[in-house]
């Protein structure tokens, strides 16, 4: 009988250890951030992992975003033309007068690299058609090839109409997919060049020069380790931001659609994931892609248990088998 009392003694010391480092270890995890956009997504861009989502695959417009598609293929079709004056598009001469543009035109035209590089420090509609238009036969040639890059990418919620970004049936993206197009771009130098700037000097043939300056605040020092990548904003689609930032070798991009902050959300986003990828050490991903989809409920799985088993289930388990052991011993 004493040895039974000691046996049910030991088994209930485990079960309430075990429950205290289970806590310990949740207690230890980052809080998801409260934030305002309806859809959301962080990603490591090394490892692809999935560090937060919410309404990630939610169809959104992706507006200015969608240069960045824009820029990749500028930079992979237009290689050895970059100090060539781009062509310029029909389409770009005809743009409505609220349409954030550079200004282009025959007898103001610009390199396809200016131009490259003042539609990713600031914006313009018309550079964006002028540089489609430079690398490939036609806007409809470019922008099949804008599809195609998506589907290789694994963007496969998103399809493009135009190259600009503006507002059409049938352009949409998602926050999953915007991360995935921006982190697959910040692995080229030339694009992080492009989409790191707070401020860019851009230079017209005529010889005139504009200081652009980013839209984008987190590059102004408003963010440790800031280094891209896009804003967007659409009537339909409200004010979007794919941002990116690298701290200690770490690169992660976050992607925050349809915000009344989104570079406060931007920034809570970034801090989660760099949080997660402290606690998990190297990659952060059986951690971060386990609770990137839960809900603020119970949204944890713990560590060094089953997948997929989470406190409230253990603790349940706990209970029944301390119970069978309390029935046995009589």
């Amino acid at each position: 009988m004493k040895k039974m009392f000691l046996k049910k003694r030991m088994f209930t010391l485990s079960v309430i250890c075990l429950t205290v480092s289970s806590l310990t270890a949740v207690a230890a995890m980052p809080e998801r951030p409260e934030i305002r956009a309806a859809a959301a997504y962080v990603t490591d861009c090394d490892t692809g992992a999935a560090l937060y989502a919410k309404n990630a695959d939610a169809q959104v417009s992706p507006g200015g975003t969608t240069m960045m598609m824009t820029a990749i293929l500028g930079l992979e079709l237009g290689q050895g033309k970059m100090d060539r004056n781009v062509t310029i598009a029909p389409e770009s001469t005809q743009l409505d007068s609220d349409v954030a543009v550079l200004g282009l035109r025959a007898d103001r035209t610009a390199t396809l690299g200016n131009a490259l590089a003042g539609m990713m420090t600031y914006s313009g509609c018309d550079a964006a058609m002028d540089i489609a238009a430079t690398v490939a036969s036609s806007q409809r040639d470019f922008v099949d090839k804008m599809n195609d890059k998506a589907l290789a990418i694994g963007a496969v919620h998103t399809h493009f109409t135009n190259p600009s970004g503006l507002p059409e049936s049938g352009h949409y993206s998602t926050a999953a997919d915007l991360a995935k197009i921006a982190a697959y771009g910040m692995k080229n130098s030339d694009f992080r060049t492009l989409v790191s700037r707070s401020s860019y000097e851009m230079t017209y043939s005529d010889g005139d020069t504009e200081t652009l300056t980013s839209l984008n605040e987190l590059l102004a020092g408003q963010y440790e380790g800031a280094n891209g990548v896009r804003t967007g904003s659409t009537d339909n689609g409200g004010p979007c931001l794919i941002a990116s930032a690298t701290r200690e070798g770490k690169t992660l991009v976050a992607a925050v659609m349809n915000s009344s902050d989104r570079f406060g959300d931007a920034a809570a986003l970034l801090d989660y994931g760099f949080a997660v990828l402290k606690e998990k050490g190297a990659s952060g991903s059986d951690f971060a892609t386990a609770t990137a989809g839960k809900s603020d409920e119970n949204p944890y799985v713990l560590r060094d248990a089953p997948a997929g088993q989470t406190l409230s289930q253990l603790a349940a388990e706990q209970a029944a088998a301390a119970q069978h052991t309390q029935q046995s011993a009589l």
